[in-house]
């Protein structure tokens, strides 16, 4: 299977927004660690023979993912979660500065997400989650960040447009600050940040 078979299996699913371009680059890598949490492999962004087994079987079935599994020592609330995994909020410096939480992600927060999610009825991707000090100013990040305390996230919805994400996070009581990301020209993307106090 050729990388752009493997994009097009990704975007039908709503798992990969970017360009068909049989470049296997970030975006196509996270959108493979989001199917894989989705539908019970191990995410390690690989695309492998069981991956494409799994997204071949999930597409010719139409078998929708699976219910989040809970441990017993996480809060209580997660439970209440639907749509988001806790590993989708750990730090993106894969193990290099961090064990992956540093802190942990906020019930208001995932509380937001899911709302955010239910709305649209699209797979949401998230980018940036919690972040150590480290990733935090490798990345550019603010050092009071709300990454940092597990209170912001960003991320983009599958198929919606940055102004339309970004306008109906603005309704949801609850957010403390909300700005469409930019690329590093200026023009606007279509990821998110919020976060909340």
């Amino acid at each position: 299977m050729t990388n752009k078979q493997k994009q097009c299996l990704l975007t039908y699913l709503g798992y990969y927004a970017g360009e068909i371009d049989g470049k296997f680059g970030p975006q196509s890598v996270a959108a493979t660690e989001a199917f894989q949490r989705a539908y019970g492999l191990d995410p390690d962004g690989k695309f492998g023979p069981a991956t494409e087994k799994r997204i071949l079987e999930v597409i010719s079935t139409g078998e929708q993912p699976q219910a989040p599994e809970i441990p017993a020592d996480w809060p209580s609330w997660w439970t209440d979660i639907r749509y988001f995994r806790r590993d989708e909020f750990r730090c993106k410096c894969q193990g290099k500065y961090c064990t992956g939480f540093p802190a942990e992600p906020k019930e208001q927060l995932l509380r937001l997400a899911d709302q955010v999610r239910e709305h649209f009825g699209s797979p949401v991707y998230v980018s940036s989650g919690v972040r150590c000090p480290t990733h935090n100013a490798n990345v550019g990040g603010k050092y009071n960040s709300r990454h940092l305390s597990g209170k912001a996230m960003d991320f983009r919805v599958s198929g919606i447009s940055g102004a339309a994400l970004l306008a109906f996070v603005q309704t949801l009581p609850g957010v403390r600050y909300t700005y469409q990301i930019q690329n590093a020209d200026g023009t606007l993307t279509d990821y998110v940040h919020m976060d909340v106090d």
